[in-house]
């Protein structure tokens, strides 16, 4: 535990470090970060699938992750504003098409092909939504409450969970057995009360501007549905190291695993976050 709580100390300090930098330096900074989440995030998920894809598969996937970020920066910040998505989903196709090519000469298992492409598509695709809403108006808020909803959802979650399983004597109501054993009903509900209360916090606390008729209701909802994104995305990473027998995505993180175990619940909210913040 002890080892667990001083790598997510770590964390939280080099994202308030990025978001810093990003606040009072150069919003495109915080890039770097995401960059970073991007080649590492790609190249767990595709060394855990290598045993059940394609050759070509991981390479590629490596070098994909390393270039998305970065292409996404160049067109949206330098050649043309507002074309760094195109040109992320471009450079998404190519190497979908690259693999899918290898797929129908070397394969004939759908499984196969799916899971050879899987890499291309997840985190990436929802990763460069956090580029996207780095470059929103309000994009600072949105990063904030990126990273405040997750651990306020993981650790209430936790806490919650453990204590009514304790007052069940191990009994408590398992939340989805098949993918991750220890979740549970209870500490479901108690995340989903943590994002709440943390999206609450930046409220009062950053005092957002947005357009909407009851700004504070506006954020009891995106806690709400960030809470139970995140879980969701915390089930399907646990969908993905149980296909393929493993615990953890990897060791960079000490107590947690890997960047994609830290960030797996964080990458599909950036795509909701990005989708409320972008219309309101």
């Amino acid at each position: 535990m002890k080892i667990r709580t001083i790598s997510g100390a770590v964390f939280a300090a080099i994202i308030v470090g990025f978001l810093l930098l990003r606040q009072f330096v150069n919003p495109i900074l915080f890039n770097i970060l995401i960059c970073f989440f991007s080649a590492v995030g790609t190249f767990e998920v595709a060394r855990a699938l290598k045993p059940i894809s394609v050759k070509i598969a991981y390479p590629s996937a490596i070098v994909f992750g390393i270039l998305l970020v970065p292409v996404y920066t160049l067109f949206d910040c330098v050649i043309v504003k507002g074309y760094g998505y195109l040109a992320s989903l471009c450079l998404v196709m190519l190497f979908v098409d690259i693999i899918a090519f290898a797929c129908d000469f070397k394969v004939d298992s759908f499984k196969t092909s799916f899971f050879s492409i899987l890499p291309i598509i997840y985190p990436a695709l929802l990763i460069i939504c956090m580029a996207k809403l780095n470059g929103l108006d309000n994009g600072f808020i949105g990063l904030v409450l990126l990273f405040v909803i997750s651990p306020f959802t993981d650790v209430m979650a936790y806490f919650v969970g453990m204590a009514y399983n304790k007052i069940k004597k191990g009994n408590a109501k398992k939340l989805c057995p098949k993918l991750s054993p220890k979740k549970t009903w209870a500490g479901a509900i108690g995340g989903t009360i943590g994002g709440v209360v943390g999206s609450i916090l930046v409220y009062l606390i950053f005092k957002p501007n947005v357009n909407f008729f009851a700004p504070w209701l506006l954020f009891v909802i995106m806690g709400f549905v960030g809470a139970i994104i995140n879980q969701i995305g915390d089930l399907i990473e646990s969908a993905i190291k149980r296909k393929v027998g493993i615990k953890d995505m990897g060791k960079i993180m000490p107590g947690h695993g890997g960047v994609m175990d830290r960030i797996d619940g964080i990458s599909f909210n950036s795509a909701f976050i990005l989708l409320v913040l972008a219309l309101v």
